[in-house]
């Protein structure tokens, strides 16, 4: 599906890679038209109008033409100033693209997952927002606009609110069922799963972020497959550097 002739539509680049000798091929996000492959002729050509411009993080209005799995780019400038990600951010920005290139179809639809994306990448641009918690609220609205919204509040078996200070067995599919005493690994508090119901928490609430990021990643792991995320290897090493030199 190509864009209108001559329309402009908002795009980010989730990920690029190097064409024959000047050009690139890049994965853009879109509103009305989810993901898009796209070939840039030329874009790394010294004198190309697109070069440094196809880059993720950059808010774009592009066009482009053709048919198949990947279109010809016809246009594209910037919508505003790039998103600078400071510090270990930038890995967390990188693991959103990835799991939107994992997860999301060509030609797929998606304006709420794509306000959802642009919302998390301002708000990890701004350090004094807790960055494990934009996470966090952009993997559930992930879910959601993927169709598997997530039952956070009301216990499964019996349908009564969860309680803050029980521990629950979260049943993607079916919600939290309540844990047996002294069960081990795996279960996550009520107070964890309001919390990421509501889409708040503090600084000081981290073990409640810990437990939320166990369960989305226990929640994703069926739809992300085998294969390792590049970008949690990215972090990691981000985050060992960052320990040697504090």
């Amino acid at each position: 599906m190509q864009a209108e002739r001559g329309q402009l539509l908002a795009a980010w680049v989730l990920h690029r890679r190097a064409y024959r000798d000047t050009s690139l091929i890049a994965e853009l996000f879109t509103a009305d038209q989810g993901r898009v492959g796209v070939v840039a002729r030329g874009a790394r050509g010294a004198r190309s109008r697109w070069r440094g411009l196809l880059e993720p993080f950059q808010p774009l209005l592009a066009a482009w033409r053709g048919r198949g799995e990947l279109q010809s780019l016809s246009a594209a400038e910037p919508a505003g100033p790039a998103l600078h990600l400071p510090g270990r951010r930038l890995a967390s920005g990188f693991y959103l693209n990835e799991v939107l290139l994992r997860l999301l179809r060509r030609h797929d639809p998606a304006p709420g997952l794509f306000a959802a994306y642009g919302n998390a990448l301002e708000q990890l641009a701004r350090a004094e927002l807790v960055e494990a918690a934009v996470l966090r609220v952009f993997e559930r609205e992930l879910m959601r606009e993927l169709g598997y919204e997530l039952e956070l509040r009301h216990a499964a078996d019996t349908g009564d609110p969860v309680d803050p200070q029980r521990r629950y067995y979260f049943e993607p599919g079916l919600g939290p069922l309540p844990a047996q005493e002294g069960s081990g690994p795996g279960t996550v508090t009520g107070a964890a799963l309001l919390a990421l119901a509501a889409g708040q928490w503090t600084a000081e609430e981290q073990p409640l972020l810990d437990e939320a990021g166990q369960l989305m990643k226990r929640v994703l792991a069926p739809h992300l497959g085998d294969r390792p995320l590049h970008s949690r290897q990215f972090y990691r090493q981000m985050r060992q550097q960052g320990d040697r030199h504090e």
